[in-house]
């Protein structure tokens, strides 16, 4: 028999299949990130359109779930195994439940506030969750993280309680329960260590699922908005609901959770309010104010501040071997 590789060997191809493995938790970062923005983008325009939450949730999740259908029912038996506990906060934290909060708020806010708050506040909530249920290792970061904070802050004390922008508060409170709701989904898909197409399959298909009566009790109250849509925006909110953030995006941010950590990738995602404003800009003429600005910078130097000082993978957002 040949004779195994020597050590040597080992040590000099270990730290090439990190930078491969990096690489990958990176590329699939930006594509999520990108993704996200477009998500943003597609929210505003469905509310500026008066389309119901529920409506735009059936192109995220039927071509989806009707595409993981199969591979759902081939792994049930994993997909049994899996505690309820865990399959209720990634149902919930980046499925249906998620997806209506975000839209309802979108009804309230210009796209650079709930690009803002929703990814920015996530680092926050990420390592307060990860604090609470593995320690205290998870605030480490706690400089960058108060930094983000001030910068939510910025936002919530110059604008919520404006007169001029009236329902600008229940916009706000609703990207804050969205954040939180996300944070608690990167966290136990983290622990819940499913293969990344398993938790696309999971999360669709239980989505569709719980979305099917509700469009069928909203179609019996007088037809679907959904129908009435110009073919040009319907096919694009089709690319970027169904395709974007029902594929791509769910199996990236999943695969970038595997590789960087769940509080690396939450951080990063905070960059997601500068992308989004760039493209409402043109897209709806929306400007962001002095406060928004104000605030959206102080979370990117929170951002940029956390990524400098990230502790190593296996540190945040998993328990130690029993």
């Amino acid at each position: 028999m040949p004779t195994p590789a020597v050590p040597q060997n080992l040590a000099l191809s270990a730290p090439a299949a990190k930078v491969r493995i990096d690489l990958l938790g990176w590329a699939a970062l930006a594509l999520t990130l990108c993704i996200w923005a477009a998500f943003f983008i597609s929210l505003r325009a469905g509310a500026r359109a008066a389309l119901p939450p529920a409506e735009l949730a059936l192109l995220r999740f039927g071509p989806a779930g009707l595409l993981f259908l199969p591979l759902l029912w081939r792994r049930r038996a994993r997909f049994a195994r899996l505690s309820p506990k865990l399959g209720l906060l990634i149902i919930a934290g980046a499925g249906l439940p998620y997806f209506l909060i975000a839209g309802w708020g979108m009804r309230h806010a210009p796209v650079a506030d709930g690009a803002t708050l929703i990814p920015g506040t996530l680092p926050l909530f990420t390592a307060l969750l990860a604090a609470a249920l593995h320690g205290r290792a998870a605030l480490t970061r706690w400089p960058a993280l108060l930094c983000i904070a001030a910068g939510i802050a910025t936002m919530l004390a110059l604008k919520a309680g404006h007169a001029a922008h009236p329902g600008l508060a229940e916009g706000y409170a609703l990207f804050l329960l969205g954040s939180l709701m996300w944070s608690a989904y990167t966290l136990a898909l983290r622990e819940a260590k499913l293969a990344p197409i398993e938790a696309a399959a999971l999360i669709s298909c239980a989505s569709l699922l719980l979305l099917l009566p509700v469009l069928g009790w909203q179609a019996s109250q007088g037809g679907l908005s959904l129908l009435e849509l110009p073919r040009e925006q319907l096919w694009l909110q089709v690319l970027i609901q169904s395709v974007g953030v029902g594929l791509i995006s769910t199996l990236s941010y999943s695969v970038a959770v595997a590789r960087l950590g769940a509080q690396r990738s939450a951080m990063a995602g905070a960059l997601t309010p500068v992308l989004a404003t760039l493209l409402a800009l043109p897209l709806f003429g929306e400007r962001p104010d002095l406060a928004t600005i104000a605030g959206m910078l102080l979370i990117a130097a929170g951002v940029l501040w956390g990524q400098r000082s990230a502790p190593p993978q296996g540190q945040i957002g998993t328990r130690r071997p029993a």
